[in-house]
């Protein structure tokens, strides 16, 4: 018998009955490095990236496609796990927020919250949240180490120290997660997590 309020769908049985018909490892709920590659490449497309898009989730692979993806979306901030990018609507500018994912917000009720996809790819959408979390994260630190150069050369005037430094910082916002020295968590082991031997 379905939910109350919500008809029954023979698919989303199969896709729950059967989780190895997604297009990767049932077992795997991590987002592989192309995955969080692309996520991260369309979000830097976006006017302000910090904010996950409607299309994310279809972009990242969790949502098979735009339509589901947005659905996602607006359950997610219906229920005030993500936060949606700000609008001249509602009065919000771009740097009020600074974490747009709230993961305590993954409740017991989440399984019922995002029947419309699969078991799999909703442990493969709370991976991806705590990625996007751990990149919030990233770009606040990132945000501050600007704050603090600019805030030197200010001072101090010019600096071909501070210079390249301020520039590096500007880099690395920008830097594809597979591109990155260091691991990046939910973010399954691929290029660039792996530090090149020379011997």
């Amino acid at each position: 018998m379905a939910a109350r309020g919500r008809k029954f769908s023979f698919l989303r049985l199969i896709n729950n009955a059967f989780p190895n018909f997604a297009r990767d490892d049932p077992n795997d709920v991590n987002l592989s490095p192309s995955q969080a590659d692309a996520l991260f490449s369309y979000q830097l497309a976006l006017p302000d990236p910090r904010y996950l898009g409607d299309e994310a989730f279809s972009i990242a692979g969790i949502a098979g496609n735009k339509t589901l993806s947005r659905k996602v979306f607006r359950t997610l901030v219906k229920n005030e796990i993500i936060v949606s990018a700000p609008s001249e609507k509602d009065g919000r500018e771009g740097g009020d927020v600074q974490m747009t994912v709230n993961t305590v917000g993954i409740t017991k009720n989440f399984a019922h919250q995002l029947a419309s996809i699969s078991v799999h790819a909703q442990r493969k959408l709370v991976g991806l949240l705590f990625f996007w979390e751990e990149e919030c994260t990233r770009w606040m630190l990132l945000d501050g180490e600007e704050r603090e150069i600019v805030g030197l050369l200010e001072m101090d005037g010019e600096s071909t120290d501070l210079r390249v430094a301020l520039e590096a910082v500007r880099l690395k916002r920008i830097l594809m997660p597979s591109e990155r020295a260091e691991g990046t968590a939910n973010v399954g082991v691929g290029v660039g997590h792996v530090l090149p031997s020379y011997g």
